[in-house]
């Protein structure tokens, strides 16, 4: 399967095609693939069509190469030349190859001498699955004399690919393949598609008609005779269907752009683009409302000066999965780990092993959400073509990865099968293929089960945080309360105000939403007894219309909605995030601190211009706020600070030290003043309490 057609130098998936070295075998022959003379009768402007088509060949640009000698070829009919480029071209796309067994056949009638035919026959055989066919032709191949160690390990590859498809054809895994529809697929060319956890938006890349640039040369010139490069398309689900895609504004450039990752909530893509010096490096670029920013390189030890073109976002965010050409692998491509660092680069890398990686190409790796699972594309182990899509599992005792497996016929087939994304319930599988009876070149599929017998054990957390029930971004932390471990940080939404969690199933989670005046709401999140995958809209709306909650602790009782009624194993240990927090003794150490070990820790600590208030309300007309309740606790009174249009309500009592004021608070709020909350103030400027923490408030202290 011909996942991603681009060119070699300057875009992500040219280099999938290494395998087949078509130029290694043609320019040594000396005979019909590439005649000196080319072809006679041509005017200016066609012999310019197919010089460039042969360029497109070589780029193994396969579609766009068949598309222009398929023109000449119908005003030249008698061209045995271009029949044999076109059978070629077929070859290589999906949904030409009983075109190009015809082809090859007329060629062969016409002239048996021309160069290597018996070669294109054998690959031809081994994608329409005549394996027996494929390894008869590929031996007799071998018989030349003349073949060079390259062409002769290519041609031994071929014939174990076909014993490896032997064996998985005989033993399909029981799974539906379907058309995800138009849209978003059109006649033009979709593939390599990511998808957020809650499966309502999808971004992948696109090359035709609508590309930026047009048709332009390999010099990045406009060319009518010319490729359309490569885009990022998005589109949303709207009441289950998916709607037109879109493109994604101006990190599409005339270049090529390849979408090749997207963190869960959505909030986060990752590119691929290609400059001379450095060999194709990760880019990425952060939502804004509904914009995304400008792509950036990724900062840290992930982009090396070498090839790195795929990659996968852990659901915590702080692991990335790539791929990469460096040296010091086990050969070709393999597969390595990064980790978030906290200056917040990448860095750490590691190997994952020769469990996972091969002497031939590993890519394309796919971290699932809940920590358990990857999933890559391998030429080697026992593909039954070029990449196929396996499957490895964590060992929970060294943390390690398992064997990988090969996911199976007829998801993976004698084509290239690659950046295969699992949906967060492991249900549904999605990725690209040429096959026929699509819309039109590639288009995006999906399967069902995604992967036979395999299991999700993930809670997807999501909602809207809203002030006055309009959007608001607002932070999102969340610790896994067994050993106070800080799984992440994240945001909603500018825009619509959506957020959206990722939780490995099986521990219990605090999680707390932050709002610059309202203060805070926390969500304890039980999920020590879901075994499986389940899902929590939770809504959190902050200020005079908070109907939703008017308390400060959410409490999501286990099974939550969709967990499935079959049981097995929990896990042993939690997800790999980090270690536990320990003594802090820098501001990045008190910074990875639980609010709770911060208050042990400071709670008597009284500083010189520091002192602490309890907040009891925010109005946009603070007339109206009864203060009864305070009556027996020194009164209210407005603190002088307005948020926008928002009143600020506050305690009149001030205390310096965190733990009086906490006292207080537990008062107020027993009281019957539920949403009361502390805040600081450092020599007169109001301070929530974790900017006490980034600003390094407690380190400037000497403690």
């Amino acid at each position: 399967m011909h996942l991603i057609y681009c060119m070699k130098k300057s875009t992500l998936l040219s280099l999938l095609f290494a395998f087949f070295v078509i130029v290694s075998f043609a320019q040594k022959s000396g005979g019909l693939f590439y005649q000196k003379s080319g072809l006679k009768n041509l005017s200016k402007e066609e012999n310019e069509a197919f010089e460039t088509a042969k360029e497109m060949l070589d780029e193994k640009l396969y579609p766009f190469a068949y598309n222009c000698f398929k023109d000449l070829s119908s005003k030249y009919p008698n061209e045995t030349y271009l029949k044999y480029l076109m059978a070629i071209c077929g070859t290589f796309i999906g949904d030409k190859h009983d075109e190009a067994i015809t082809l090859l056949a007329e060629v062969k009638e016409k002239n048996k001498k021309a160069a290597y035919l018996t070669y294109y026959e054998a690959i031809l055989n081994h994608k329409t699955y005549q394996f027996d066919k494929a390894i008869e032709l590929a031996n007799l191949q071998l018989k030349d004399t003349k073949l060079e160690q390259d062409q002769i390990k290519i041609l031994n590859q071929l014939i174990q690919y076909c014993n490896n498809a032997k064996e998985l054809v005989k033993n399909p895994i029981q799974a539906t393949i379907e058309n995800a529809g138009s849209p978003p697929n059109t006649e033009n060319a979709e593939y390599s598609p990511v998808i957020t956890t809650d499966e309502e938006t999808m971004l992948f890349t696109y090359r035709g008609v609508e590309s930026t640039g047009g048709l332009r040369d390999f010099q990045n010139n406009e060319n009518k005779y010319g490729c359309y490069f490569e885009d990022i398309f998005l589109s949303k689900k709207v009441d289950g269907k998916w709607q037109k895609a879109v493109s994604i504004g101006d990190n599409n450039t005339n270049g090529n752009d390849a979408v090749i990752a997207i963190s869960n909530d959505g909030q986060k893509i990752f590119l691929y683009r290609f400059m001379e010096s450095d060999g194709g490096d990760i880019y990425v670029s952060n939502r804004d409302g509904d914009k995304f920013s400008e792509a950036v390189r990724l900062e840290g030890d992930i982009n090396s000066g070498y090839w790195e073109g795929s990659m996968s976002l852990s659901g915590d965010h702080k692991k990335i999965f790539f791929a990469s050409e460096r040296p010091g692998g086990f050969g070709g491509k393999d597969l390595y780990s990064a980790v978030l660092m906290p200056d917040g680069k990448w860095g750490n890398i590691k190997n994952l092993g020769d469990k996972v990686n091969t002497p031939l190409d590993d890519d394309a790796p796919f971290i699932h959400p809940d920590g358990r699972t990857l999933v890559f594309s391998s030429k080697g182990h026992n593909s039954m073509g070029n990449y196929d899509i396996f499957l490895s599992d964590i060992d929970e005792i060294d943390s390690t990865w398992k064997k990988p497996t090969n996911i199976g016929y007829p998801i993976n087939t004698p084509d290239d099968d690659i950046y295969y994304f699992l949906s967060a319930d492991g249900k549904r599988g999605y990725y690209a293929s040429a096959k026929s009876g699509g819309y039109g070149d590639k288009d995006i599929y999906m399967v069902a089960p995604a992967v036979s017998a395999k299991k999700s054990y993930l809670t997807v957390l999501k909602g809207k945080i809203t002030e006055n029930l309009q959007p608001y971004s607002g932070e999102v932390v969340v610790i896994i309360k067994s050993g106070n471990k800080n799984f992440g940080t994240f945001k909603s939404n500018s825009a619509n105000g959506h957020y959206l969690l990722s939780l490995p199933s099986g521990y219990n989670y605090k999680i707390t939403f932050y709002h610059k005046s309202y203060g805070e709401k926390v969500a304890d999140v039980i999920t020590e007894k879901l075994n499986g995958y389940a899902e929590k809209i939770v809504d959190i709306n902050f200020g005079e219309n908070d109907t939703l909650n008017k308390f400060q602790t959410i409490v999501l009782e286990s099974p939550a909605e969709n967990v499935p009624a079959t049981v097995t194993s929990t896990p042993t240990t939690p997800p790999t995030t980090e270690a536990p927090v320990t003594t802090a003794s820098t501001n990045t150490d008190i910074k990875s601190l639980s609010r709770d070990q911060l208050f042990n820790k400071f709670a008597d600590l009284k500083v010189g211009g520091l002192s602490f208030i309890v907040q009891v309300g925010a109005y946009r007309h603070p007339e109206n706020y009864k203060g009864e309740k305070l009556k027996n606790l020194g009164g209210h009174k407005r603190d002088g600070t307005i948020m926008g249009d928002v009143h600020l309500i506050i305690a009149t009592k001030e205390f310096a030290s965190w733990r009086e004021a906490d006292d207080f608070c537990k008062k107020v709020k027993s009281a019957g003043t539920y949403d009361a909350f502390i805040t600081a103030s450092l020599n007169g400027k109001r301070m929530y309490l974790k900017e006490l923490t980034e600003q390094g408030v407690w380190l400037n202290t000497g403690m």
